[in-house]
């Protein structure tokens, strides 16, 4: 391994906590995710031998390089989630949608330039203290949405990106992955 290679990934490790070492996310993944909050959720639906597609209100947890949403665990898509946990996530950046930034509106608005598709693992948040820290963040980043995010049967879900595909508006693709953390 070279020098260049420890370097970065000690650079990583910055506690021993139970999160798990992966290289950070693409820039533009993360500048997309932090400002946008609509995607479309993709599951697997074995049974029936087809998908199931959901569009989803999202919070990214940049410190955690992780995504949480929430759903009626009387759905279709707990269900299948429950049984597979394989999902994909779309994420456009439509520049018709609000910038999120500081209250001053200094973030630039978004330029409907990206559309990226996240590969990954979506699991129910079982322990009862996290759950009640990704619900709080994800109703501060929804706050118009409630009814979506609070309430007896609503489960808080997590998702952890293991791949993407990054197209651009002239149809440039590049692809990441968490093994490599490069296209």
């Amino acid at each position: 391994i070279s020098k260049n290679k420890i370097a970065f990934l000690s650079a990583l490790v910055k506690d021993n906590s139970s999160q798990p070492l992966r290289p950070p996310l693409p820039e533009i993944v993360r500048r997309v995710l932090s400002r946008c909050c609509l995607s479309y959720l993709s599951t697997v639906d074995m049974e029936s031998n087809s998908s199931h597609l959901s569009l989803m209100r999202f919070t990214y947890l940049p410190e955690e390089e992780t995504i949480v949403m929430s759903t009626n665990v009387k759905t279709k898509k707990f269900e299948m989630l429950e049984k597979q946990s394989g999902v994909a996530l779309l994420v456009h950046d439509f520049a018709e949608e609000r910038a999120k930034g500081g209250e001053d509106g200094s973030a630039p608005p978004l330029t409907g330039e990206y559309s990226i598709t996240l590969n990954g693992t979506c699991s129910v948040v079982k322990d009862v203290v996290l759950a009640e820290k990704y619900r709080d963040a994800h109703l501060k980043n929804n706050p118009d949405y409630p009814q979506f995010i609070v309430g007896k049967d609503i489960a808080m879900l997590r998702v952890d990106v293991v791949s993407a595909r990054i197209c651009n508006i002239n149809d440039k693709v590049v692809k990441w992955n968490v093994a490599s953390g490069t296209s």
